[in-house]
């Protein structure tokens, strides 16, 4: 719900095969990261002599570590877990650990451990299949998740804080009354509203997920219902090599506003370069990115994803981190919505409870029959 754990088996190389559904070409690592929403599927090998090896999950913070732990048990091997000796893999100058799945390029150069990033993963479906913005319409959006106001509040997606309405958005659209047209939401400032943005039926759609400006914060693990996408490119923040410690953040993103990305809010952001909008960035792969439904965001940098808009509905993205999604890091894609079937005839509706919105019914001539 909060953190990313490193998970690693002692004395067992772990080969990995797929990430949240779809193969890739295998890989084979010493450890995985899994951010919140992210799922990881992987083989070993049990090939080590008969005994009991440590399962390891372990957290990225750095004042302190949230430990879980299980045993690989070998059949004939001891029934006493409570012996069970660490054969962690040590890493070498020479023999250094790798790492997949890091929110950053590198661990300080003492770790000896080398990151393997997600763009850096090819998927195992040679067709590729990347949404192809020459033969469809491609539309490119900025969106900036961060903590852009005082005492790094509101939790928000360009300086929105999302709420929720109180009716089914879905079946119930007009009845939404807190809708962001009708908020104080702009450039350098932050607001609270329903955050919906409105995706054309078919159209490519290419969005720079942010994680910049003053509310720079966790790196942030991005989940879209709906919808898998592909991976093309991750930008990274400036960090020292030997400490690893912050120094700027990555400078293809302009965050506008008229002042520096430090101070920005960054709520209406694009490429630093002019001629890199409209799919036109460098880097981009567009033949086997890995398929994901969620992604981490780097502190500091951005991640290129691309999606066809071919699935009617409302579909929720925001970050997995679960205090971060219930404060407002949210926003609704209101994806070719006039391509919704109608709703039947007498179908019941739903509201908060209490005052308007209490769930209703109607008959056949409107009037409400229940409460």
């Amino acid at each position: 719900a909060m953190y990313p754990y490193r998970v690693s088996i002692d004395g067992h190389p772990l080969t990995v095969i797929a990430s949240d559904g779809f193969y890739v070409k295998p890989i084979e690592v010493e450890s995985v990261i899994i951010h919140p929403g992210e799922r990881f599927d992987f083989l070993i090998r049990a090939t080590k002599p008969p005994g009991n090896y440590m399962i390891r999950g372990h957290t990225l913070e750095i004042n302190r570590r949230t430990v879980a732990e299980a045993v690989l048990h070998y059949e004939g091997a001891d029934q006493n877990f409570q012996n069970v000796s660490s054969t962690r893999q040590q890493c070498f100058p020479s023999k250094k650990c790798l790492v997949l799945n890091c929110p950053f390029t590198f661990y300080p150069d003492d770790q000896n451990i080398q990151c393997i990033t997600m763009d850096a993963v090819r998927s195992a479906d040679s067709g590729g299949g990347v949404p192809d913005g020459q033969r469809n319409t491609l539309r490119e959006y900025f969106l900036n998740f961060a903590f852009p106001g005082p005492d790094f509040t509101p939790d928000s997606i360009n300086g929105v804080e999302f709420t929720f309405p109180s009716v089914s958005a879905i079946s119930q659209p007009t009845e939404i009354t807190n809708q962001c047209r009708t908020a104080n939401c702009s450039e350098q400032n932050v607001c609270s509203c329903t955050h919906s943005m409105d995706l054309n039926p078919n159209d490519t759609v290419q969005f720079v997920f942010l994680n910049m400006g003053r509310g720079r914060g966790w790196s942030h693990p991005v989940h879209m219902h709906g919808h898998s996408f592909h991976v093309l490119k991750m930008g990274y923040g400036v960090y020292n090599s030997t400490t690893g410690g912050f120094i700027s953040q990555n400078s293809d993103i302009d965050c506008q506003g008229g002042t520096s990305q430090e101070s920005s809010l960054c709520n209406n952001a694009t490429w630093s370069d002019p001629s890199w909008s409209n799919g036109n960035a460098p880097g981009l792969n567009l033949v086997d990115p890995p398929l994901k439904d969620t992604i981490i965001v780097p502190s500091g940098g951005y991640v290129v994803v691309r999606i066809r808009a071919d699935n009617p509905g409302l579909w929720l993205l925001h970050c997995h981190i679960q205090l971060h999604s219930a404060d407002g890091m949210s926003i609704l894609l209101n994806e070719s919505f006039s391509n919704l079937p109608a709703v039947p005839k007498g179908f019941p509706k739903c509201g908060n409870f209490g005052g308007e919105g209490m769930y209703h019914k109607e008959n056949s001539e409107g009037t409400v029959i229940m409460h």
